[in-house]
């Protein structure tokens, strides 16, 4: 399958501004409801937390729109996926009357260990093919469409011969999954490996983002590499280049959802809701400019 993707007028809609759901936040999250449009679901905390943890995911249906988000296919291992697994992930999905599921476009596992972190591919037709392979076997098995998430990585395996964006556009065009843009990844991403985050956004295929991530991660010292690089924590408000960056996203695509991760530093509640609020009003800076130029009609 050879998808091609395109935007119309009417697809240029306002994007909805959510979090991802924590339970060590839940209580707050609860309370608060009124301040975000949906909220991004951890598939994995459906299937292995507690019963508490569960009934708290649960109970929220039919309160606020919900995505479900996984973190436990490891599509990039080089075994068969666990099917006993998607089926899992196909109750949960359904149970959430989510529009969509998504999973990292990386491997945390090989056989035998479970590796404990998203761990790049190799950027080759080879790995692209077998991707997509798995990204079928998914789509056949979840009733919603698959999205891909671009990750951060720490190395670049020394046979990749394709750009982050070519890999990405060839996997989705040719499986049909949509892309979950992490903007602070990519962000990340360029500074760390050297380069053009724009650059990227522009070589992506029209139609392809889906939905996006915002975060803020840290700068850490390697004493192995006797510099600094930025590392992806999830644990302190948006750097103002990753909203830079999502503006400039969204004169290109239109993202159904905007999601704020955040893992670390729960108790800073009001950053949290400061930085859904940035995001909303570079939303309705976006709004207003589509709004001028006849590409959106009027918000609802």
């Amino acid at each position: 399958m050879d998808t091609e993707f395109s935007v119309t007028k009417a697809d240029r809609r306002r994007p909805a501004v959510g979090i991802g759901y924590r339970t060590a936040i839940a209580e707050w999250t609860r309370a608060n409801l009124k301040c975000f449009d949906l909220l991004e679901v951890t598939i994995d905390h459906c299937i292995y937390g507690s019963a508490t943890q569960r009934a708290e995911i649960f109970d929220l249906v039919g309160s606020i729109p919900i995505n479900a988000h996984g973190i436990g296919l490891s599509i990039g291992t080089d075994v068969p996926l666990d099917l006993a697994y998607l089926d899992q992930v196909a109750a949960i999905v359904e149970r959430l009357r989510a529009p969509t599921y998504s999973e990292h476009l990386a491997f945390t596992r090989v056989p035998g260990r479970d590796l404990a972190n998203l761990l790049p591919l190799p950027q080759t037709m080879a790995a692209a093919e077998s991707i997509i392979t798995k990204v079928r076997t998914v789509q056949s098995r979840i009733g919603v469409p698959f999205l891909l998430e671009n990750i951060s990585y720490a190395f670049e395996w020394p046979d990749s011969n394709l750009s982050d964006a070519d890999f990405l556009n060839f996997i989705c065009r040719k499986s049909g999954a949509g892309l979950l843009l992490d903007i602070e990844n990519l962000y990340l991403n360029s500074q760390n490996h050297g380069f053009d985050a724009y650059g990227f956004l522009d070589n992506l295929s029209p139609g392809l983002v889906r939905e996006v991530h915002m975060a803020g991660g840290i700068a850490v010292n390697d004493a192995g590499l006797q510099r600094s690089f930025l590392a992806d924590t999830h644990s302190h408000p948006m750097p103002n280049e990753t909203l830079d960056l999502l503006e400039y996203a969204l004169s290109l695509y239109t993202p159904q959802t905007i999601i704020l991760e955040r893992d670390d530093r729960l108790d800073a509640t009001g950053e949290i809701l400061a930085d859904v609020e940035r995001i909303r009003l570079c939303v309705d800076q976006w709004s207003k400019y589509a709004q001028g130029k006849g590409i959106v009609g009027s918000p609802s």
